[in-house]
């Protein structure tokens, strides 16, 4: 079944991709917690002509780790199940984090995909925009984007979270509904921080949530918390962002900085949002957290 929050540019590209009788490789592109993968695994049992449930039974259907980054191993396998015979019409892999092959192993999956003889269908999900182009020139692409506001907090009524937080999520996130239903444990850890954060009135109380949040212990937060480095950050920038758009605030920020440090603040977090591109350290996060700090 077609994933059910999607936003309809998505869908309706899905159906034309579809109804393509000759469809090229396909990338699918957009944040974690769109529904790339969902939405994969339906577009796969469409073109193999079968069930989700019997996809991961089916002889012609191929996916590599959701789990890791992609290894030169991982497409080197792909490539041999590329020579074995097809059962049915086609074979289609679906390559998870395609974003992470490296250009020289990117061109080896070129070769695939220059074949006009073979009946390979790859499906790449990307987080980001780092295909070759002559990668991308060869496959149609579909963007996954957020949900509108107005649609996520429809969304977050459906689930078991408090709903005046709502805003918060909707941030935290970047509204991507499909990240909530794995995660509402971890959401609430989130709520229950940014309550501490709302009430601070004192740079001391500051210094200590802070402190707590990056004490070198194994229970301390960000040690548990090290899956979700998107989180961390937007988690000590929203108080700053509710400040800037004039979301009505009693405590924290406002009585602490002014609106040029506020702005001071968010440009420094976009910055470290930017650099989770590449590697980011919990060194990288303290020095967020000493930058908020030392504004002056």
């Amino acid at each position: 079944m077609i994933p059910k929050y999607l936003n309809n540019h998505v869908i309706k590209d899905i159906e034309k991709y579809l109804m393509l009788s000759a469809p090229p490789g396909l990338i699918l592109q957009g944040i974690p917690g769109l529904g790339k993968h969902l939405a994969a695994k339906y577009i796969a049992a469409k073109l193999l002509g079968c069930t989700e449930v019997e996809l991961m039974e089916n002889a012609d259907y191929y996916q590599t780790s959701k789990e890791s980054p992609l290894k030169v191993e991982d497409i080197e396998l792909l490539l041999d199940k590329s020579l074995m015979h097809s059962i049915g019409d086609r074979k289609v892999c679906v390559i998870f984090n395609a974003h992470t092959i490296s250009q020289s192993t990117q061109n080896r999956l070129l070769k695939l995909l220059e074949d006009k003889s073979n009946k390979n269908i790859l499906i790449l999900l990307s987080e980001r925009d780092t295909l070759l182009n002559t990668i991308k020139s060869r496959c149609y692409t579909i963007l996954f984007t957020p949900l509108d506001s107005q649609s996520m907090k429809q969304y977050l009524k459906t689930t078991m979270l408090d709903e005046s937080y709502s805003n918060f999520i909707c941030y935290l996130t970047e509204n991507a509904p499909y990240l909530i239903d794995t995660d509402i444990t971890v959401l609430n850890d989130y709520i229950s921080v940014y309550n501490e954060l709302s009430v601070i009135t004192r740079r001391s109380a500051l210094l200590s949530l802070f402190h707590n949040l990056k004490e070198k212990d194994t229970l301390e937060f960000y040690s548990q918390h090290t899956n979700y480095p998107t989180w961390n950050i937007r988690l000590l920038l929203y108080p700053f962002y509710q400040f800037i758009i004039g979301e009505e605030i009693s405590g924290f920020p406002k009585n602490l900085y002014d609106t040029k440090q506020a702005l001071q603040v968010m440009e420094h977090g976009l910055v470290h949002l930017h650099m989770l591109n590449s590697s980011y350290t919990k060194n990288d996060y303290f020095n967020l957290i000493r930058f908020i700090i030392q504004i002056k």
